[in-house]
């Protein structure tokens, strides 16, 4: 029963924002180019934000950083982290409507362009999952002594012995996160076009503040209150994410009156 969880929730990650794209791009009649445009971005966005934490982390053991207080820093992690993703994401989404998708104006194609943009994510995590699960199943009956070194046998046997005795429940998160996180990800690529399209900077500020508040609250809390109870916070966060989203769209002009001069908010 577990072991079909953990498979259920990883085919979850690839299968839905496979769905999700086809049924966006259908509804709107917009081609896939604006999906592959957003998983692209995204994917481009990693390629600098991973290496940039990684060497940000270095500094900071090598010494070459000044220690945080250990009493911040939780917070400070949090607070770093959530501010990189939204600089690094945000910048992103902003060059893409910048200087790539330049008559990108309609609310439906910042839709469909953050389909892409957080189901290639979902897509990406969703496969090292089902790897990740695959392994776990492989090595289920397994001696590890044979197959991991000494030193790290305890810590393995914790691992895999964690992995089996999770409730169903926690093995179905990932899928759920996902769907969180797509809502967040459209909402954040229609606050940054809407940004672009028609000159309101302050939007862009505030969709890489809102990335950040909400990373850095899952970073912070996830230690404090569990997985179950953090997923329930990121839950209340899409729901806004997407009153956003849907409290945006009067503001956008129709293609048909995109020559015009945009209302001032």
């Amino acid at each position: 029963m577990l072991a079909a969880a953990y498979i259920l929730n990883a085919l979850g990650m690839i299968v839905l924002p496979i769905v999700l794209a086809f049924f966006v791009t259908r509804k709107f009649s917009l081609p896939w180019k604006l999906i592959f445009a957003g998983g692209l971005t995204f994917i481009a966005s990693q390629i600098l934000h991973i290496p940039f934490l990684r060497g940000l982390t270095f500094l900071f053991q090598s010494g070459a950083l000044p220690a945080v207080p250990a009493a911040w820093k939780s917070l400070f992690n949090a607070i770093l982290l959530g501010l990189l993703a939204g600089i690094f994401e945000e910048t992103a989404r902003w060059i893409l409507f910048k200087f790539i998708l330049k008559g990108t104006k309609t609310w439906e194609e910042g839709v469909v362009v953050g389909t892409g943009y957080g189901g290639t994510e979902a897509l990406i995590l969703g496969v090292i999952t089902l790897i990740n699960v695959v392994t776990m199943i492989g090595l289920r009956n397994v001696d590890l002594s044979t197959r991991v070194p000494a030193a790290q046998l305890a810590l393995a046997q914790r691992q895999l012995a964690a992995f089996w005795s999770a409730p169903v429940y926690m093995a179905l998160l990932g899928v759920v996160e996902r769907i969180f996180a797509i809502c967040m990800q459209i909402s954040l690529t229609v606050m940054v076009l809407y940004s672009v399209a028609y000159k309101k900077p302050a939007w862009f500020w505030i969709a890489l503040l809102w990335h950040a508040l909400v990373d850095a609250l899952s970073v912070y809390l996830l230690p404090l209150i569990g997985a179950l109870a953090i997923e329930a916070v990121i839950g209340v966060l899409a729901v806004i994410s997407l009153v956003i989203v849907f409290r945006l769209r009067p503001r956008f002009t129709t293609p048909r009156e995109s020559t015009l001069e945009p209302q001032v908010v």
